[in-house]
């Protein structure tokens, strides 16, 4: 009878060593800047080969509202405590934590799924993430001073540069998703009414990022 309860033990404790999954960070994202590339680590234990997704998101609270950047490892190798990572950049446009209505946050979120994408752990931190637009050097912030955009009869206007000034102005919406790239000689935009960020990249003197309404 010993002999068979050891063995029925035994079985059990086999059974749930193979059935057991997990994935969690070791590595916290408190803070980012907006168009740089950041990286954060995780460690998962899976018995067969599954997904792994992983996202920084938009929320109302702890509702969601959009994907900021997002990355996903599939196949992930079966195995215990595998250690992977991911690498995000934040679209530029995306807007600011500080410019966020409450109770708009951003959070990060990772998920391990079986073969077939079926949801089996996750790992959801509660902590919130602050995404800030990166400092600008002073020979830039000089530079943009004298810069400005303005939309007016479908088109985009920049004011501030010399003729000889070549650029490239890229259009994002709120979620930080590009929806219009234009040139100095293709101004053209046709959007929906909504305001926007727009990027302005000028050859040789730097790049200033600003919200842009257009109706």
């Amino acid at each position: 009878m010993k002999t068979k309860l050891l063995l029925l033990v035994a079985f059990i404790s086999s059974s749930q060593m193979f059935n057991a999954q997990s994935i969690t960070f070791t590595s916290t994202l408190t803070e980012a800047q907006i168009g740089t590339t950041i990286t954060v680590n995780y460690e998962y234990t899976i018995p067969a080969d599954g997904n792994i997704y992983c996202a920084i998101n938009l929320y109302n609270d702890f509702t969601w509202s959009a994907m900021v950047a997002d990355g996903s490892l599939s196949p992930a190798p079966a195995g215990t405590n595998v250690a992977g990572s991911f690498d995000f950049t934040i679209p530029p446009g995306t807007t600011q934590t500080v410019d966020l209505t409450s109770p708009d946050n951003y959070k990060l979120v990772i998920e391990l799924s079986d073969a077939g994408w079926n949801w089996l752990a996750g790992d959801y931190p509660a902590t919130q993430i602050n995404l800030q637009n990166a400092a600008l050097s002073i020979k830039n912030s000089e530079f943009l001073e004298d810069v400005s955009m303005f939309y007016s009869n479908n088109r985009i206007h920049v004011k501030g540069l010399n003729t000889s000034d070549k650029y490239e102005l890229k259009i994002f919406n709120l979620f930080g998703q590009e929806v219009k790239s234009i040139t100095k000689d293709n101004n053209v935009v046709n959007l929906a009414s909504a305001i926007y960020i727009a990027k302005l990249e000028v050859d040789g003197k730097g790049i200033k990022t600003s919200k842009v309404l257009i109706n």
